[in-house]
């Protein structure tokens, strides 16, 4: 599967028609964390996780996408994507960015907010789990 072949599939579903102009993975990878991208996804169940499992080879280990990557430990991600049978413990302090964790198809998320630290939260699908541990200063926006 290729980077236009997701996007083909993106715009049949009813995404933009400029989002078409994406021919690479780091440009898909980017429009994930966008607002667009983010409720495209959210609304669409997209991509599959079928999709997911794919492309993962063309992805994991160059963009902030975590597909069936067991249990991970991860500081102060700018933007992170915790998909499939993925277990991610991840820690946010300061106020350096609005950070953006996306969390979808059974994903889970252990998140250790402090210091500040903003963090918006997208969840995609009902089987998706995440626990929160606020030190009551950070802002986590769902």
């Amino acid at each position: 599967m290729t980077p236009k072949d997701i996007m083909k599939e993106a715009i049949a579903q009813g995404a933009c028609s400029k989002s078409g102009k994406a021919s690479d993975w780091s440009t898909l990878a980017w429009m994930l964390f966008t607002p667009q991208g983010r409720e495209f996804c959210e609304e669409k169940l997209f991509p599959s996780l079928r999709m997911w499992r794919e492309i993962k080879d063309s992805i994991v280990g160059k963009h902030p996408i975590n597909i069936d990557a067991g249990e991970i430990r991860v500081n102060n991600p700018k933007n992170i994507a915790v998909i499939g049978d993925t277990v991610a413990n991840l820690t946010y302090s300061g106020t350096d960015t609005v950070y953006k964790l996306i969390v979808m198809h059974g994903g889970k998320a252990r998140v250790r907010a402090t210091n500040y630290a903003v963090l918006l939260v997208v969840k995609i699908g009902d089987d998706c789990e995440i626990e929160y541990n606020n030190d009551e200063t950070a802002r986590i926006l769902t």
